[in-house]
């Protein structure tokens, strides 16, 4: 991965990990948001019955995210025995899926906001440019995210 982004975005990357690992140690239940998107998670499945989470970033730096999250989540949790091999007695994961923004598909879309299925979805934008953008590319982001919104 160094190779890829530099030695320098890697460090910028270590360092933003470090932060999110000492939010989760730190913080408070009540606003440790690593602990709170886990129990949310473990809602959703375990007590609503919700089997798989739509991750739909709204930025084309983020495309491969909802991959990323599903190898890391799927794979993780992808086991039907605890430590010691016994059977669980509870669902161990969503199926994580997802394409970024406008390039998901409309039937997919469609059945999150008007199906019947729980879907639970991470709508994730950014109100401003994450990069400094002509005013071309500007408007662009301001579209798109309308389309977040909407």
């Amino acid at each position: 991965l160094m190779i890829a982004i530099g030695p320098d975005r890697f460090r910028e990357m270590l360092d933003g990990f470090r932060i999110v690992d000492e939010h989760f140690r730190n913080a408070p239940a009540d606003s440790n948001v690593p602990l709170l998107m886990g129990l949310l998670g473990v809602w959703y499945g375990s007590f609503l019955g919700a089997q798989s989470h739509a991750v739909l970033p709204y930025s084309h730096y983020l495309s491969k995210f909802t991959a990323y999250l599903q190898q890391l989540d799927m794979e993780s949790n992808g086991k039907s025995v605890d430590r010691d091999g016994n059977p669980v007695q509870w669902q161990t994961g969503p199926v994580v899926w997802g394409t970024p923004g406008t390039n998901g598909q409309h039937a997919y879309y469609q059945l999150i906001h008007q199906g019947t299925k729980l879907i639970p979805a991470d709508f994730i934008g950014f109100a401003r440019p994450v990069a400094e953008l002509s005013d071309e590319l500007k408007a662009q982001h301001d579209l798109l995210m309308a389309n977040f919104f909407a």
